[in-house]
């Protein structure tokens, strides 16, 4: 599936201003900083959800979309499983230091599947583009809040893999919503028009708000300039934004796997995503190196404006 150049500019772009105008408010004091808690909260617990239900739900009954959510859901568990560990191997080889690894590695396996990838995913792909992506994320939730977190954790000297809260990653809003619309579609079970309307409303808030919050995320970095300074920071936008999602679109297009050709342009767009969001959460509940993966954080996010693009024509 070829992506026009323009195509990808046009739709990024909205985007990318979207993530200006979170900065400006923070920057410009029409909100304060400690709000993006507050609207945090409400994106992964309400707007969010409502997308990924909504997304699902209001598609028509199709055989062939449970044959490639089947394949995406094998590929998803396969390509971030491989990724994680083809990271921390990369990690060692390129001398990224011992209490580091394990942030590089996540950093480098997982893009910001809800965040950025849903939005993404929607302006450039439609709504089959979106529920495709929703079950890729489901494979993310597995495997970022399990494996990636025991690589967070292997970073403090005196890490407890018990520590691990699997309750609160299994009984999350997001997957509940998940299994909920997956129930309902199917089921075959209609939703009422006066039910689904105000969930698509509210469908409607996630990809604004998303795009503000990582552009308010941005804002509350302060001394900026020391961030652009750690050297395997560089190196971790390097493979995450173009060395891995690159080789692995070369991958589908050199094996042709068939099937439908949305399900590796998914892939490769939501692995083209700078770090996952929560990566810092997950060093602050198991100690990892939070002040690395705000680096990385910052560099990923500034550098995926350029490299988004680039990574879609290889689509």
């Amino acid at each position: 599936m070829q992506l026009d150049f323009f195509t990808v500019i046009s739709n990024l772009s909205g985007l990318f201003i979207l993530i200006a105008v979170g900065y400006l408010a923070v920057k410009l004091k029409v909100v304060s900083p400690e709000s993006s808690i507050e609207f945090s909260s409400m994106l992964l617990k309400i707007t969010l959800p409502c997308t990924i239900f909504i997304s699902l739900v209001q598609r028509p009954y199709d055989t062939t979309f449970i044959h490639d959510s089947a394949i995406m859901f094998v590929e998803g568990l396969i390509i971030f499983s491989a990724l994680l560990y083809l990271g921390r191997y990369t990690a060692k080889l390129i001398r990224v230091p011992e209490g580091c690894r394990g942030v590089w590695a996540s950093s480098v396996a997982f893009g910001n599947s809800g965040f950025m990838g849903f939005p993404m995913a929607l302006a450039l792909f439609g709504v089959d583009g979106l529920a495709l992506a929703v079950i890729l994320n489901i494979t993310f939730n597995m495997t970022f809040y399990t494996l990636a977190a025991l690589e967070i954790s292997r970073d403090n000297p005196n890490h407890n893999a018990e520590k691990i809260n699997m309750k609160s990653i299994i009984f999350s809003n997001i997957n509940f919503s998940t299994v909920l619309s997956l129930i309902f579609y199917f089921g075959r079970i209609r939703v009422p028009v006066e039910v689904a309307r105000p969930i698509s409303y509210l469908s409607g808030i996630t990809t604004p708000l998303s795009m503000m919050l990582i552009g308010m995320a941005l804002a509350k970095t302060s001394k900026a300039s020391e961030f652009f300074t750690d050297l395997h920071a560089w190196t971790s936008a390097l493979f995450s934004l173009i060395i891995f999602p690159i080789a692995v679109s070369m991958i589908f297009k050199f094996f042709r796997w068939g099937g439908n050709p949305l399900i590796s342009s998914v892939i490769i767009l939501v692995m083209a995503m700078p770090a996952a969001t929560v990566t810092p959460v997950l060093c602050e509940m198991y100690h990892g190196n939070l002040s690395f993966a705000a680096k990385i954080m910052f560099i990923q996010n500034l550098l995926a404006v350029v490299t988004i693009p680039l990574v879609c024509l290889t689509i």
